[in-house]
């Protein structure tokens, strides 16, 4: 594989990374230097932190790393405190049924929705007091987390990279991975404190529209374009 790297390296005008451990990760094969530009993302034009529905979204594939198994252990007693529901979105509502199965868990106040379209799962995110995001690892940079902060919908997730570089205590709860009872305790006390979770909903907007909005992002990637098309047009004339 070096060779092959090796001949990429030589027609690299400018590295871009979505994140610092994105930019660690290609950083092994492709050395050099990196500009971290993150993922963008559509911020729709009205987003209230209050009038929610009382329930939890989880947005996800049925994968291990995901991390949906940790919630599922952990909902029956987030169910018990707040008596909220959850919607399960993007996992195959069959292997999500098995996984209740494999666990020995009811499906008590939980909704299994199946795929969702970008224009359902923004919806979803607006309608949901919180974003639950358990992932055990593995995620380069927190897509997820920044469609919620853009509905002004608050995130419960995992402290781990990837993550890590997209929350902030302002606008979000880290909890340990793999923690049913961390993660249990994190959505009980954020359900039961609405002033917390609007405000922290605000900020999660506010930060959406500051870093991560299609239009700053664009700007900052046609400014990189323009840089190295007029570097190749000075090596062509001279």
């Amino acid at each position: 594989a070096t060779p092959v790297w090796g001949f990429l390296a030589d027609r690299v005008d400018h590295r871009i990374a979505v994140s610092e451990q994105a930019r660690v990760s290609a950083a092994r094969w492709l050395p050099g230097d990196y500009e971290v530009i993150p993922n963008g993302v559509l911020i729709p034009d009205d987003a209230d932190t209050g009038g929610r529905e009382h329930r939890v979204v989880f947005a996800g594939r049925q994968e291990q790393r995901k991390g949906l198994q940790v919630l599922l252990r952990a909902w029956p007693e987030i169910r018990r405190r707040t008596g909220a529901r959850l919607r399960v979105g993007g996992a195959d509502p069959l292997a999500v049924r098995l996984l209740l199965t494999r666990l020995r868990l009811p499906d008590e106040g939980i909704d299994i929705l199946g795929f969702l379209s970008q224009e359902d799962l923004t919806a979803e995110l607006l309608a949901a007091k919180a974003l639950i995001a358990p992932s055990l690892g593995g995620e380069s940079f927190g897509m997820v987390l920044t469609r919620a902060f853009a509905c002004a919908t608050p995130v419960v997730a995992s402290d781990i990279t990837g993550y890590r570089d997209v929350m902030t205590p302002e606008t979000a709860v880290a909890v340990p991975p793999d923690d049913p009872g961390a993660l249990a305790e994190a959505v009980a006390a954020l359900l039961a404190d609405e002033p917390r979770r609007r405000a922290l909903g605000a900020a999660a907007r506010e930060l959406a529209c500051a870093r991560y909005a299609w239009r700053d992002i664009a700007r900052r990637l046609l400014a990189i374009y323009e840089t190295v098309l007029a570097a190749q047009t000075g090596r062509a004339a001279a």
